[in-house]
């Protein structure tokens, strides 16, 4: 199981100030009046010197564990401090100025040793104090307000904190400006203060300020600007951005290493949460050898153990190491039970992380008191509109639902839910596509589990099937539908500026595809930071997001109701919508289930079907039907697997809007056949949608007279042997070209060396694309693309697959060395596809193999040549699942533009297309291999 793991919260120990508290400590020893005349010698000149530069630091750690155990030595030095205050309280030869700083001192030693009722007491009495003696303007005033809000964080009390951590910030951007180290200070705090309070958007923003400040300021090299990056780091792994979270916090760590003055207390902290990440990210090994190397050095009667421990055992977790997991965590709870009491928000936490594994114990009556504290807890400390809160509300109702009680755990699980649904609209806005991705895996398994629980309630609440619709209907192909909003709205602005960012945009993206043709050797040689443009395209394309209109009033994620999509259906059509469900039992396991829903106009609710053999239907029997594709053989178990049982709930229907999920992008279920020898073809007029909701739109659409113009390219001069010749191409072109001119079209047509990289993607408005070249999709996630590096490769599909242009030869040979000045290296791979312009475009065909496939994500489709023609803008496309007959494949495109020409629709025409095909082409493999995705 994925524990989630709360990284919090605040210390403020600067070394100028425990420069003072030891001075203070000599003083108090020697005597009232040593003291006194100490102070006299050094105030002035010592405490102006700390009042302009030091500054409290909120410092996001592993825990809220700074406090100590070692309670005589706190409880002295508490005295010291108490004595220091009273002292000071009634001397008359104290000016108001040195009065209310003493308060100030005293109230900021006492939150330093956690003892936070005695320092809120301290530090209003010090707020008064300033305010008095009309001291408003003093350079210290704002550290009273900057303390309060530090001390509110910790204790929990977030509103509050809210209040004074937003005072300083106001005031010292009145006293001392916003480019100043107070200021860089107080954004720091008031990021750290929304990052508890799950405001990330405001948070990142406010951390890159800060260390921007710090920057201008020259403190890019100091203790404050690494915590300030050690800050963001967490708040980057809070919502999935884990490689930009290790590569801050290694900085940091770096840092804080030079530095000769160090907080060790702060190395530490930092060493802890890098262990975290590693652990978050699968990387077991290296957690594990800095937790128990942290374990071993710092003792229980550390600040930090407790958390350490705390982690170590959900590690352990992860790793099936379950001897020492309830003991590790009964010890941490213990801890922060006894140091901040029961009303603490990491007691809480360890807590729902003990109650977690009771479940997976089967104790389950030791997981309800567990799980039922903790739910309190953050119910009465977070809110419970806390993705903690949320956290809890699911995980109590897993629980329910693993002991039966299907009810309650019902109205748990839909409010989390729902709320992460809200999470979705508030957080997705201002991110680019990567970083909405990495968010959206976050959130995912939520949604995962709540589907796995569907399949188990449905029996008994058949109603259930509505949520399993809607739910599915408002996240599938959400990254896809959320990119093109955005490109949408900015493209319809109008806006020179933002259309201009936006082409900026584009032509930096234009770069990094050169730079992905170029080994990390040849980066390295080259001095080409690859990581830093990538991060500065991705800087670009959150600010384009934050820039379009719609955003700035609120970007609200879509929730479609399924009575909509009903209503709007013929009498003799339905829809299917499929959702591949990962299977959980204790944890997730490698098994999978298919959900098929179906919707019909006269639907009460929809109604499920589960195709509970995924796993067999995702390796045995979609590589046998691939199998009999390709050597044209009988193929007696695919109808059955696929389709049998979801034809069931389609008597008497003809159309068929199907949404695929999971290995159904990888088949085409035309080309199932019956055992009495009828193909779903025959039966069936099949609408691929990528998500049923598109529905509303397209029944909806009003019809405009369609433009006549087409872009025609195919029969590319490869320029080499390396990339064998696809004379078929030629007639293909010719004969479309005819067929269009004929019916009205104004054609472009571009072959041999016109057809080239350069020429596509100067494209634009053009309504229908006819592309007709190789194609391919590279699966094997440790081999490049042509003309790109494997190690860029490796991990992004999308510059796994492409199609060749003239030229391509060279490239594929390897014997052209990459241009940086130019892309046009004959090889236009899906990263690149993504930037053409197709807005307007109503119709792409992808003449060419393998143009369909790509790496299969559950809810989002196909990555690969796909997605980026979709979000390019096309309406709708024609794409292939297997490497295509040239004979075969030119008749059927030459049927397809004949019949579609004549009038109707373009889904008729081509299945008419397919259907005339069948007479000279018995095997589905020369007629079923292109699909038509869209309407």
């Amino acid at each position: 199981m994925k524990y989630k793991i709360l990284l919090l919260i605040v210390m403020s120990s600067t070394f100028a100030q425990a420069q003072f508290g030891d001075l203070l400590k000599k003083g108090l020893d020697k005597g009232k009046k040593a003291v006194e005349k100490k102070l006299v010698e050094t105030g002035k000149g010592m405490r102006d010197q700390l009042d302009s530069t030091d500054f409290n630091y909120a410092i996001t750690v592993i825990d809220n564990s700074g406090m100590m155990d070692t309670r005589d030595a706190s409880d002295q030095a508490i005295k010291d401090v108490n004595l220091a205050v009273n002292l000071y309280k009634g001397d008359d030869q104290s000016s108001p100025r040195e009065k209310s700083r003493n308060k100030l001192d005293g109230a900021e030693k006492l939150y330093g040793f956690r003892k936070y009722k005695l320092a809120e007491e301290a530090f209003l009495n010090s707020k008064q104090s300033y305010e008095a003696n009309s001291l408003n303007d003093n350079i210290n005033y704002s550290r009273v307000f900057a303390g309060i809000g530090l001390l509110y964080t910790t204790m929990g009390r977030y509103q509050t904190a809210e209040e004074y951590t937003t005072q300083a910030l106001s005031i010292r951007e009145k006293t001392w400006g916003v480019n100043s180290l107070a200021y860089a200070s107080s954004l720091n705090n008031t990021a750290v203060l929304y990052q508890e309070t799950a405001r990330y958007n405001e948070a990142e923003k406010y951390f890159e300020q800060a260390l921007q400040t710090l920057k201008d300021q020259g403190a890019a090299e100091k203790q404050e600007y690494a915590i300030v990056l050690n800050n963001e780091a967490i708040l980057f792994s809070k919502i999935g951005r884990y490689d930009g979270a290790i590569d801050k916090l290694n900085k940091a760590i770096a840092l804080m290493n030079n530095l000769q003055k160090k907080d060790l207390s702060n190395q530490i902290g930092f060493q802890s949460n890098l262990a975290l990440l590693y652990q978050q990210t699968g990387k077991f090994t290296e957690a594990e050898s800095i937790y128990l190397r942290l374990e071993k050095e710092l003792g229980s009667t550390n600040p930090y153990y407790a958390g350490v421990i705390n982690n170590l055992a959900l590690l352990y977790i992860q790793m099936g190491k379950f001897d020492k997991v309830e003991e590790y965590l009964k010890q941490s709870a213990a801890t922060y039970k006894s140091k901040f009491g029961a009303s603490n928000p990491n007691y809480a936490k360890v807590q729902n992380d003990l109650g977690n594994f009771y479940r997976t114990q089967g104790k389950m009556a030791d997981a309800e008191n567990a799980l039922t504290e903790a739910l309190s807890i953050r119910s009465s400390v977070l809110g419970k509109l806390h993705p903690d809160y949320v956290k809890s509300e699911e995980d109590m109702g897993i629980l329910y639902w693993k002991k039966g009680d299907l009810t309650k755990a019902y109205t748990l699980l839909q409010s989390a839910m729902s709320k992460s649904m809200d999470f979705i609209s508030h957080y997705f806005p201002p991110m680019s596509e990567a970083e909405k991705t990495k968010y959206w895996d976050i959130l995912q398994p939520r949604f995962q589990r709540f589907y796995n629980y569907c399949l188990d309630a449905y029996t008994t609440n058949p109603s259930i099937a509505k949520d399993m619709y809607n739910y599915q209907m408002a996240t599938k192909g959400l990254l896809l539908s959320s990119t093109n909003k955005v490109k949408a709205r900015i493209l319809a602005s109008g806006k020179i500026d933002l259309i201009k960012d936006y082409t900026a945009w584009l032509d930096k993206k234009e770069t990094l595809a050169r730079y992905y043709s170029l080994s990390n050797e040849d980066l390295k040689n080259q001095k080409i930071d690859l990581a830093a443009l990538e991060q500065e395209a991705n800087n670009m394309e959150r600010s384009l997001s934050q820039q379009s209109e719609e955003f700035s009033q609120g970007y609200e994620t879509e929730k479609p109701d399924y009575q909509k999509v009903a209503k709007l259906l013929g009498d003799k059509e339905a829809v299917v919508e499929l959702i591949r469900i990962q299977s959980f039992d204790k944890t997730f396991t490698t098994g999978s289930k298919y959900a098929a829903l179906v919707l019909t106009k006269s639907s009460t609710d929809p109604k499920l079907i589960i195709l509970d053999n995924g796993e067999q239907m995702e390796t045995r029997y979609v590589k046998f039907y691939r199998n009999s594709i390709q050597q044209k053989t009988a193929d007696t178990y695919s109808y059955d697997q696929f389709w049998s049982r979801i034809e069931a709930g389609l008597t008497g229907k003809t159309t068929i809007y199907f949404s695929p999920d999971g290995v159904y992008n990888q088949i085409n279920l035309n080309t199932l056949k019956k055992a009495d020898g009828n193909f779903v073809i025959n039966q069936f007029d099949l609408v691929i949608v990528g998500n049923s909701k598109d529905l509303i739109g397209y029944k909806n659409k009003k019809a405009v007279a369609a433009k006549k113009n087409a872009f025609l390219l195919g029969f590319p001069d490869y320029g080499g042997s390396a990339v064998a010749a696809l004379p078929g191409t030629k007639v293909e072109i010719d004969g479309v070209s005819r067929t269009l001119k004929a019916s009205g079209y104004q054609v472009a047509q571009y072959m041999q060396l016109q057809a080239t990289e350069k020429q596509l993607k100067s494209i634009k408005g053009s309504s229908l694309v006819h592309i007709a070249t190789h194609g391919y999709f590279m699966k094997d996630v440790d081999g490049g693309g042509a003309g790109v590096a494997s190690e860029n490769a490796k991990n992004n599909p999308l510059l796994r697959s492409g199609i060749l242009l003239a030229g391509a030869s060279k490239t594929v040979s390897g014997e052209q060395v990459p241009n940086l000045e130019s892309n046009d290296n004959g090889v236009l791979t899906a990263y690149e596809a993504m930037n053409l312009n197709l807005e307007g475009t109503d119709l792409i065909v992808l003449s060419a193999c393998e143009t369909g496939l790509g790496d299969v994500k559950s809810g989002e489709g196909v990555y690969g040549l796909q997605r980026a023609f979709l979000v390019a803008g096309a309406d709708a496309m024609v794409m292939s699942l297997w490497k295509v007959d040239d004979a075969a494949t030119q008749q059927l495109m030459t049927n397809f533009y004949t019949n579609w020409t004549k009038g109707g629709s373009k889904l008729k025409a081509f299945k008419q297309a397919q259907l005339q095909l069948m007479t000279k082409f018995k095997e589905p493999y020369y007629w079923g291999a292109f699909v038509m995705m869209g309407m």
